[in-house]
């Protein structure tokens, strides 16, 4: 008995320290430099970043602080004098707001203010732990606050774009019923966290790493002070009270498109606009793929949805 005490022990310490470690890979948010972003997105997908740069009128350099923990987030305001609109923008993981300059030529005919930033631990953002969507939707609210500050405008003339992560952190701010945008675009999300990393993770290393998920998500809980089962868009999807497009590729090998399927069946129905592609497109990238199809898909869902903000 003792000798099998001895072993169970061992084996759970081994556990542990094996889970602990994986908590730290999800924990992580990996830096890329503003200038990496653009490198890619000019040589990878062939973006014409600076011809997008150059439709939009002068950026200022601006920071706000997370409600959460006080840390600073640093973006872009791209700033008219006559706004009657503003749209803001949240990029995914590993990335940095540059990644959604490529969304801003949808709204060129609105002539809305644009507001990217980078969420917390990427770009120029305070370093933080990653929470999936907990904290960041914190602060994509903050980053609303801070935007009708500089702008005037009210809830119902800010519209969000989240892609991939960020499009995860705007459906559970949207869900929370702090605040009602004109609109939420997410393109590419998951429907919560462990869904996401588990998926990714059984894909890479099999299925042996499915039984390291409790381990991990506990461990993540205690380093980075959040509920884990917190972190979950179809959790909110239900509560969201604004219209939704909500777009994901049916060839996403990374983030599966069951994940949005989930979501869309908890989102209000007169209130959702759900579109899977077969355009081919890798995960988040349907924009990259087809842009012109892409803005008259976004044209339609707020000529339905959203006739006025525009106008």
């Amino acid at each position: 008995m003792k000798n099998l005490l001895v072993a169970l022990g061992a084996i759970l310490l081994i556990y542990l320290v094996i889970t602990f470690f994986v908590s730290g890979m999800v924990l992580d948010t990996p830096h890329r430099s503003l200038e990496e972003s653009y490198r890619i997105g000019r040589e990878r997908w062939h973006l014409n970043l600076d011809s997008i740069e150059a439709s939009l009128p002068p950026r200022e350099r601006v920071s706000f602080r997370s409600p959460v923990d006080d840390l600073i987030l640093r973006g872009w305001w791209y700033r008219r004098d006559t706004a009657t609109c503003g749209i803001l923008l949240a990029h995914g993981y590993h990335d940095t707001r540059v990644a959604m300059l490529k969304y801003t030529p949808l709204f060129d005919h609105c002539g809305c203010d644009l507001l990217l930033y980078d969420h917390r631990g990427f770009g120029e953002s305070d370093e933080a732990y990653a929470t999936g969507g907990v904290n960041e939707a914190s602060d994509l609210i903050a980053a609303h606050q801070y935007l009708k500050e500089l702008t005037g405008l009210s809830d119902d003339r800010i519209g969000w774009v989240g892609e991939s992560w960020g499009a995860a952190a705007a459906l559970i701010a949207a869900g929370s019923g702090s605040i009602r945008p004109a609109f939420l675009v997410a393109e590419s999300p998951y429907a919560d966290w462990e869904t996401a990393i588990t998926e990714r993770g059984v894909r890479d290393f099999g299925p042996v790493l499915s039984l390291l998920t409790p381990g991990t998500f506990a461990w993540v809980g205690v380093r980075n002070g959040t509920d884990f089962a917190a972190a979950s868009p179809v959790a909110y999807a239900d509560q969201i009270a604004s219209p939704v497009l909500l777009v994901h590729s049916r060839q996403d090998t990374l983030t599966a498109p069951r994940q949005s399927d989930l979501i869309a069946e908890r989102v209000q129905a007169d209130l959702l606009t759900y579109r899977p592609l077969d355009w081919g497109a890798w995960h988040a990238h349907n924009i990259v793929w087809r842009p012109g199809a892409y803005a008259r898909m976004v044209d339609s869902f707020l000529l339905v949805q959203s006739a006025e903000f525009c106008r």
